[in-house]
Formats: C-alpha cells, structure tokens, sequence
C-alpha cells in the first residue's frame, strides 16, 4: 500500500528554501495494479465529505499551510480581487512572494526554477492589461524579454472572459507577413476578418491562415524569447495563445504555469516550427500545470543542452510530438539534458486514435541526456510512446498506460511489447540507449480512463543501465493505478484543481471524492 502526501507536509518540503518549512501526516489511498478500485475510491469520498469542513484536518479539505495569510489566499484564488487590490499586500515584493508561495515549487531536476521571485527583494509584478497604448501581445513580449525578476499575470478583470493571444500579432506590420497573408497589417491582426474578406469559411480560417498561408520558412514570426528570472502565470485569467508560444533561449530560472496552448492543427514540418514551449540551452526551468491542445509541433522541446527542467502537471490532448529533448543526433551537450516529467496526462482522445495511429509519441524522444518519468497518465498511445538514443537513459517509473479496449484491436500483451522498445540501434554501440521501468502498467479501459479490472500487463523491460537521478521522489510517487489515473485526470492542466506542489490544494482524498473526472 503506498501513501500519498499531505499537501500540507508536501509543500513544508518543497517551499523549505525559499518560503520556511512546515509539516504534515500522510494519508492512506490504496492503489489498483489490475483490480478495482471502487471501494478505496467510495471509502475516500466518504472520509473527505465528513472532514471537508475542517481545514485543519489531514484527511480532507482544504489542509493549507500555516505560513500563507487570508490575504494571500484571496489574491491567489479570488477572482474578485484584482492583483494590485490586496488590502494588506502592498509591494511587487509581497504579491509576488505571494505568488510564489501558493504556486509551490518544482519536484526532481527543475526544483530550483524560482522564477521572477527574488528572495534578495527585487520583484516586480507585471499585470498584462486590455485596452492599452500597446497591444496584449506586445505587453507579453516586452515582458518576457526582460532578464529581471518579472512575475507576469493577467488582470484578472479584463481577462475574466475567454480571450485568445496569438504572438504572431507583434509582427503583422512586417511586409514579408502582409505579403504572405496577401492582405493588411489590420487583416493580419484580426484575422478572422481577413478571411471573411477572403471568402474562408469560418470552421476553416485558422488552419487556412496559420497552416497554409503563414507556412512559408522564413517569416520573422518565432517563439518569443523568455529572459531568465521570468514567471508567466495564466491563474486566474482565460487567456490562451493560438498557434505558437515561447522559447527560452539560455535562459536560467524560468516559470511558465497555468497557460492554456491551442493549436491551428498538427501538420507536420511546419515552416515556421511552431512548438509551445522551446527550451534551447535553458536551465533551471519548471513547465507546471499547462494545457496544450492539437499543438502545430511539440508541447515542450529540450535542445542545445537545455537541463535541469520539470514538465509537471500538464495536460496534452491530441498532441502528436509531445517532447524532443535533442535535435539532432550530433547536437552539442545532448548528454547534459536533465529532465523530469511527473504527473502529466498524454491523450489521444478517441476521435483521432485512427488517425495518429503509430506517430503519437515522443514522450520524450530524448538523446544523449537523462529523463525521469513517474506517475504519469499515458492514453491510447499505440507505439513507441518514448524514443531513446546515443547513450540517453530513461527511467519510467509507476506510471499508468491505457488504450480504449473498445478501439484498440489489439491485445494487450502485444500492445504492452510496443509501448516500451529499444526502436533505436544498429551496428554502433554508441547509439546504444539505457531503459529501466519499474512499477508502470498497461491496462484496457473505456473512453474515459476506468481501468478494465480483468487485469494488466507490467511493463518489465529493462536494457543498458540506468543510473540514478540524485532525486527522491518517493514522498510525493504512488502506485499506478485507478486513483492515480483519477488523480491526473482531474489536477493536470490550467482548469484543473490545484495540485499537491502548492499548499493551497485540497487533499487527495478529498480531490478523488469530488467524483470521477474523464481523461479526455
């Protein structure tokens, strides 16, 4: 039986070096390897519903941490007060302290990524506004680029209804984009009004303006840089960014969480490479608690010797190249990467199973370097769902593998020999990668992630040798199962509920007891 944290003694833990210490009990959630779960899950539920009213309870509710006020609490989760309207937290200093505190910090590689927090006092909160002088996009640009201490958020007012950002805007008065779009800059800014101008039917503008007429190599438009020393945190706001997103190029110490990435549709090789989130040489960098959705590329590429990152917390619907950690086979410093990846939910929801078939993977395709995945939740992949090469080491361990048994066609044991392989090698012992799973299954279940409880297949494979990572994530890895299944499903991605990283979620018994959350 394995136990789940506390997020009061959790976070004591993780915010011990930069917000003090506290400490907590552990409570009991019996995992499910092949055998149903009802009763621990009913057993929970009742156990929350009782103790939901206490907050100082450890086995339900909302447990917190001793060392967050009232009014910190109400910034971070009151859509009601507006970041500059605390009544008792006056500075950039305090608010982003506050910030900080309640968002957490990062488990295994990416755990010193402080953001644009500064212990030493330096700072500044950057508010992104409607209806100002310069445009949303520019006012993120700007933002970003920065290397000082910027914690960026969105008014919480103005951003209150869904609003899409796409940065491709900041370059629409660039006449190679104009004569690309064969239209005005006005046009390229609003261009759903560019393609009611050019006869495109609406179901149909994105991927006509984004996917046809800007697929042309060598158009300004790219990832912004993120400076390091940056947070942007999309709580609290429904923004999201079209298309493509941020790169953080030889940046150190950078946040990005709580931000929704919509796609104009995968097509492959796409001129303008529109990843969400590129992290080229960065280091020290937590990708926590983002939303990424048909993406045009990857959700998060690690390249040119980029280390020391956390991908926690998100959810990836439909896409097809999750994660490249390494370019190339002769990329230079591909053996420093250093990832951590737990807590993610993969899907391929069923619409697009046909369609994706064996080339939904790259979770991670990583070369060289060393990742650690743990209790992730991977759906109806088919094949290959990581990609070892040169010398790259993964260690996989107790994360949960489904496929819809009602559109699989195949069994389980053959799906199981495909999701983990050496699809890599030849002659050259270089080449050679190093994998190691322990604890992770593979089970048949139904379109929304309850497992077949007839049984389930282990995946056992093992080559080369996989060295330790130097982190401990025993306090916070559970047993792969139905709860854990449950668990992602309903904390990974910008709408989710809070997770254990920050001292303001709820307990996880209390989290599976709000009812059962469908993975797609």
């Amino acid at each position: 039986m394995k136990l789940f944290p506390t997020p009061l003694a959790l976070a004591a833990s993780l915010l011990l070096a930069a917000c003090g210490g506290g400490g907590g009990s552990s409570d009991t959630i019996p995992a499910a390897n092949g055998s149903s779960s009802s009763s621990s899950s009913s057993s929970s539920s009742s156990s929350s519903s009782s103790s939901s009213s206490s907050s100082s309870s450890s086995s339900g509710g909302n447990t917190g941490s001793t060392n967050i006020s009232e009014e910190c609490r109400k910034l971070a989760t009151d859509p009601n007060v507006n970041w500059q309207d605390s009544t008792e937290l006056d500075t950039d200093q305090e608010i982003v302290e506050c910030l900080s505190q309640t968002l957490g910090r990062a488990v295994g590689y990416g755990e010193n990524a402080l953001g644009g927090y500064d212990p030493n006092g330096s700072s500044k909160l950057v508010v992104i506004k409607k209806n100002q002088a310069t445009s949303v996009e520019q006012q993120i640009y700007d933002a970003v680029s920065s290397s000082a201490h910027n914690w960026i958020v969105f008014d919480k007012f103005d951003f209150a209804q869904e609003t899409e950002v796409s940065m491709h805007r900041v370059y629409c008065d660039r006449s190679s984009v104009q004569s690309a779009i064969e239209g005005t800059q006005a046009q390229c800014i609003d261009y759903h009004q560019w393609c009611a101008d050019k006869g495109v039917a609406e179901a149909n503008c994105v991927a006509e303006f984004f996917n046809n007429r800007l697929n042309v190599s060598g158009l300004p438009i790219s990832n912004a840089d993120v400076g390091s020393n940056t947070t942007l945190d999309g709580r609290q706001s429904n923004a999201y960014f079209r298309f493509n997103g941020f790169e953080v190029d030889g940046a150190q110490s950078v946040i990005l969480t709580s931000l929704d990435f919509r796609g104009a549709g995968h097509v492959e090789d796409h001129a303008l490479d529109p990843d969400m989130i590129r992290n080229d040489g960065a280091q020290d960098v937590w990708i926590h608690r983002n939303s990424f959705d048909l993406t045009g590329d990857s959700a998060f590429d690690v390249k040119n010797a980029a280390h020391n990152i956390t991908m926690s917390f998100n959810r990836l619907m439909d896409v097809k190249r999750a994660s490249l950690h390494g370019s190339s086979d002769t990329e230079t410093g591909i053996e420093n990467i250093r990832t951590t990846m737990h807590h993610n939910a993969f899907v391929t929801r069923d619409a697009k199973f046909e369609e994706f078939s064996s080339t939904a993977r790259r979770v991670p395709l990583i070369r060289g370097g060393r990742t650690h995945a743990f209790n992730n939740l991977f759906m109806n992949y088919r094949k290959d769902v990581f990609s070892a090469r040169w010398g790259a080491q993964v260690l996989w361990e107790n994360n949960a593998l489904m496929v819809n048994q009602e559109i699989a066609g195949v069994s389980l044991g053959a799906l199981g020999n495909e999701l983990a392989r050496d699809g890599y090698s030849d002659d050259d012992a270089s080449n050679q990668s190093s994998f190691r799973a322990e604890g992770t299954y593979v089970w048949f279940s139904d379109s929304a992630c309850n497992l077949n409880e007839a049984g389930s297949m282990e995946i056992t494979n093992t080559w080369g040798t996989v060295e330790a990572t130097g982190y401990s994530v025993d306090s916070v890895k559970t047993e792969a199962g139905q709860d854990l299944v449950d668990y992602v499903s309903a904390t990974a991605g910008k709408y989710g509920e809070m997770p254990f990283n920050s001292p303001l979620s709820n307990d996880m018994n209390y989290v599976l007891g709000l009812g059962k959350v469908s993975c797609q």
